[in-house]
């Protein structure tokens, strides 16, 4: 990035952000609000015709999203797919959108849709309420006949019911008797004295009862359902012809996504515009531009405005430089990863090409499986080709690639094919799949469990080592030489040196290997100790913080929290065990159907299909979820701050809808 500083003369103030949005170059700077109110002249143009606008759409979208909601495939719910379209088309949108009639019309349906909405509740209430009264063995005109005592239906929880029944004044003084009974509740007649109606209804209160009120009616209950019924399907025909206008409506949602477009671009060259410092003379507008357009950007402005200039230099340390990751084709889509977490600062350094075998091995030793790792292939590239003009769609297809490629690879190693299907009891005696599996396995997970514990704990410590030496490689970067050394160099040393020692309790070390260990180790103790609280101001301060920080609360790191991540990686031991005994399962399910006349082989194939594509569905959000907890929690822990900026240029594009010359959707 390079930092870009533009003056122009006031009477092209107004031009000059309108002409860096059609570049899409410059991500601009609200250079205004660094400068004290007397030193300069402040532009300020209204954006309350923009903002209107806006809220208006935002109005006739929410309208759209309630009555007539889009359907988005399972990719749109995990990323965003904007809108493509040419500058064309956002400006035919802004002549043909009649936005006062569109809001008008919307407004006005969905008002009546809710008021329809209102009614039908309030009748299906009073049906069901008359229906509870026309199921009870006794009538409702019987009740209101009764003008001697006092009557009450209630409803009560079948705990408050027992309570009721067990109360001795209640028992004493009451009448009641089950109605019905239904999800836990229970209705009930009670009947009192008319002297004793206060007490009654005390007690009914104390138990929570919830009175039925009779209702009033002229006719006869069943007659009154009708009508009620007939009245119900009267206003859902007239709810469902506004629910029609207004979907009639929302079929131009992409002319009112457009329109949004062009408002939201007018609102962002408006606040860049009023971002700007001025002078009597002269206004001056700064940001960042990518090193690779700061030549074409200052050959356009020339060419467009003769007298502006363009000043281009290095960022300095205490800019809040927006970030961008360009890195290699091959290894930009897990840069899904990192946006997911939030980008690095400018001058830290990208941690996508350092995470990328690491996620890829946890995603493998989750998912492996041969045969699951073929499907997720397949369908992550079928996907990816779909989605190859959406970045963030294609990114998250690709990553899943790679991942499916690591899970084979895993399958492979551990001999995991849809589970065992490779036995000869499914497949027949030496099967070509069998065949295979004796070519390429290594090791079986579940003869062999300790072993692949003892492996996955490994990577877990090497992974920790190798995020404690990526924190001092950061720090070097900023020219940090003591935290590189203290705060990474003495953990790398101490953390093998401490496994060391400790794993003396569970087995033999040779004695100058642990002696070698147990030296090594207490100097990085001391050498900790003295080190960690360096930067707190008194010695007691000091003392402290380097003693807690050999536990983990304070400093780089810590001895605990260094066994409580490692164990961490147990997890994904844990997952892989979990698809390969789901997948035998479901081949065991396949072979016990197998036997049935006539049918068993279809059975057995279904069987086989429906199950591991569920399995598959299943383990694989299990995959994508715990190897990017290692990443982020036990990984990135230990050096990364995302506390970068995104770059996003001043242009007319927008986070829905991606302008691109001369092309559309």
């Amino acid at each position: 990035m390079q930092r870009a500083t533009f003056l122009a003369p006031r009477d092209v103030a107004e031009d000059l952000p309108g002409f860096l949005q059609t570049l899409g170059m410059v991500h601009v700077e609200d250079l205004a609000e660094r400068l004290p109110a007397d030193a300069q002249d402040r532009l300020r143009e209204s954006a309350e015709d923009a903002r209107a606008h806006l809220k208006q759409i935002e109005q006739i979208e929410s309208i759209f999203d309630e009555f007539a909601p889009a359907r988005e495939g399972f990719l749109a719910g995990l990323v965003n797919t904007p809108l493509r379209a040419t500058e064309a088309e956002v400006r035919e949108a802004t002549r043909t959108v009649d936005l006062a009639s569109v809001s008008s019309e919307s407004r006005r349906a969905a008002e009546a849709c809710r008021r329809l909405q209102r009614q039908i509740e309030a009748r299906e209430a009073e049906i069901e309420m008359l229906t509870f009264f026309s199921q009870l063995p006794f009538g409702l005109a019987d009740l209101k006949a009764l003008n001697r005592v006092w009557v009450r239906v209630v409803r009560l929880t079948e705990a408050h019911w027992d309570g009721l029944e067990s109360d001795e004044w209640a028992v004493e003084h009451l009448a009641f008797q089950e109605v019905s009974r239904a999800r836990g509740t229970v209705n009930v007649c009670v009947v009192a004295h008319p002297a004793e109606a206060d007490e009654a209804a005390a007690v009914l209160r104390r138990f929570e009862a919830v009175v039925r009120p009779l209702p009033d009616l002229d006719e006869p209950e069943a007659e009154r359902i009708e009508g009620l019924h007939a009245e119900v399907r009267d206003l859902r025909a007239r709810a469902d012809e506004q629910a029609a206008r207004i979907a009639g409506l929302a079929a131009g949602r992409r002319p009112l996504a457009l329109l949004r477009a062009h408002w939201e671009a007018q609102l962002a060259r408006v606040e860049a515009l009023n971002g700007a410092a001025a002078t009597a003379r002269i206004v001056i507008l700064t940001g960042f531009v990518r090193a690779r357009n700061a030549e074409a950007l200052r050959a356009a402005l020339a060419k467009r405005f003769p007298r502006a200039a363009v000043l281009l230099e290095d960022p300095a340390p205490e800019d809040r430089v927006p970030v961008e990751l360009s890195l290699n084709p091959v290894v930009r889509p897990m840069r899904f990863l990192v946006k997911m977490f939030g980008l690095p600062d400018y001058f830290s350094f990208d941690p996508t090409p350092y995470l990328s075998f690491s996620f890829l091995l946890f995603f493998g030793f989750c998912f492996g499986d041969v045969v699951y790792g073929a499907m997720l292939c397949v369908v992550a590239g079928f996907l990816a080709w779909k989605a190859r003009r959406y970045e963030g769609h294609y990114d998250l297809c690709v990553l899943f690639l790679y991942g499916g490629l690591a899970t084979m690879a895993v399958g492979a190693l551990t001999g995991t094919w849809a589970g065992d299907l490779w036995q000869p009891q499914y497949l027949g005696e030496d099967n070509r799949l069998l065949r295979i599996k004796e070519t390429f396995a290594l090791v079986d997970p579940l003869e062999r469990a300790i072993l692949m514990l003892i492996v996955t704990l490994g990577l877990g410590v090497l992974t920790q080592l190798y995020g404690i030496v990526l924190k001092g490689y950061g720090l070097l970067r900023r020219g940090d030489v003591a935290g590189a050394l203290f705060d990474a160099g003495l953990w790398v040393v101490a953390l093998p040196a401490f496994l060391v020692v400790v794993s003396k309790l569970f087995f033999a070390v040779p004695a100058p290997v642990f002696r070698a260990a147990a030296i090594v180790f207490g100097l990085c103790c001391v050498g900790l100790v003295l080190t960690q609280g360096r930067r707190e101001e008194t010695l007691v301060a000091k003392a402290i913080t380097g003693l807690v920080s050999l536990y983990g609360i304070l400093g780089g790191y810590g001895y605990v929290t260094f066994i409580g991540d490692m164990l961490s990686y147990a997890r994904l031991l844990a997952l892989g065990l979990t698809t390969g005994i789901i997948g035998m399962s479901i081949n065991i399910m396949a072979d016990l159907v197998r036997g049935t006349p006539v049918v068993g082989t279809a059975l057995f194939v279904g069987v086989l299909v429906l199950g591991h594509t569920f399995n598959f569905a299943v383990c694989i959000l299990g995959a994508f979820v715990h190897s990017a907890r290692l990443i982020f929690l036990e990984f990135f822990s230990r050096f990364y701050s995302a506390d970068g900026v995104p770059f996003r240029p001043l242009s007319l594009s927008t986070g829905k809808v991606l302008v691109v010359p001369g092309e559309g959707d």
